[in-house]
């Protein structure tokens, strides 16, 4: 009987075993672009650990992992194999540009960048339609369309007078405190921040115009352990089972 039972949980080990080894773990790498990823933020606050969580949840043949990453970094690790997967990534972004081994998912979420500036007296949209001798703010390692989609620093400092700095956060406190004329936020990251901080919606200027247009796909390594139909699949998944549009909708964001 003890040999019976013995073989048993063998049996039931290697079954069970087996159901772990099938999972593949699909690395999702991830840099500070607040609201799709913020640092330091709790679960519910970065829409790729939301998006993370429901794919899990919803399937069983991969298991997605959050890989912290460097917006600057991200091409070489990359290269390096550190991660599999982007969400909310775009291939203008010199992933098409320098011929990565990647491929991109359907559009899946629409958004943009827009300009900013402290709202004075007479000012109004032409403000933004110049950018030479203002002082301008963004992010380092963002893409910007006034600049090319050269996020290059040297570029940048060359051709521009900008600051680079590591938050959206920090950008609209430069512009707001006076000590730059103009930043660049996503319309998602703005959104919230004038839920969250509404006595700072009559202080700024925000622009009609959009820097650039997001088109938000999903970026797939061809080396990786999953591929860009099955990528495509299930987000398509996601969207029909309703949980796509609930996590935007959770950070007031339209699809």
């Amino acid at each position: 009987m003890r040999a019976i039972a013995f073989g048993m949980l063998a049996l039931l080990f290697l079954l069970v075993g087996g159901d772990a080894r099938a999972a593949q773990v699909v690395r999702v790498g991830g840099y500070d672009f607040p609201p799709f990823v913020e640092s330091g933020k709790d679960f519910p606050a970065s829409l790729t650990l939301r998006l993370i969580e429901s794919l899990n949840q919803m399937q069983g043949d991969y298991r997605f992992e959050f890989v912290p990453i460097a917006a600057r970094r991200r091409y070489g690790d990359l290269t390096e194999g550190r991660f599999d997967v982007i969400f909310f990534e775009s291939p203008q972004w010199e992933w098409q540009a320098q011929g990565y081994a990647v491929d991109f998912t359907k559009v899946f979420l629409r958004g943009g960048e827009v300009f900013i500036a402290q709202a004075e007296p007479g000012r109004d949209e032409s403000f933004f339609q110049d950018l030479s001798g203002k002082k301008l703010v963004g992010i380092l390692g963002y893409h910007y369309g006034f600049a090319g989609y050269d996020a290059d620093p040297e570029h940048l400092s060359k051709s521009f007078d900008i600051k680079l700095v590591s938050s959206h956060r920090s950008s609209i406190d430069l512009v707001l405190t006076g000590r730059r004329d103009i930043a660049v936020v996503t319309d998602a990251y703005l959104n919230a921040y004038l839920h969250d901080t509404p006595q700072a919606q009559g202080r700024l200027l925000v622009s009609r115009h959009l820097d650039q247009v997001y088109e938000h796909r999903v970026l797939v390594r061809r080396a990786g352990p999953i591929n860009v139909a099955t990528m495509d699949a299930l987000m398509d998944e996601l969207a029909a089972s309703g949980r796509l549009r609930d996590i935007f909708r959770a950070a007031r964001i339209g699809k």
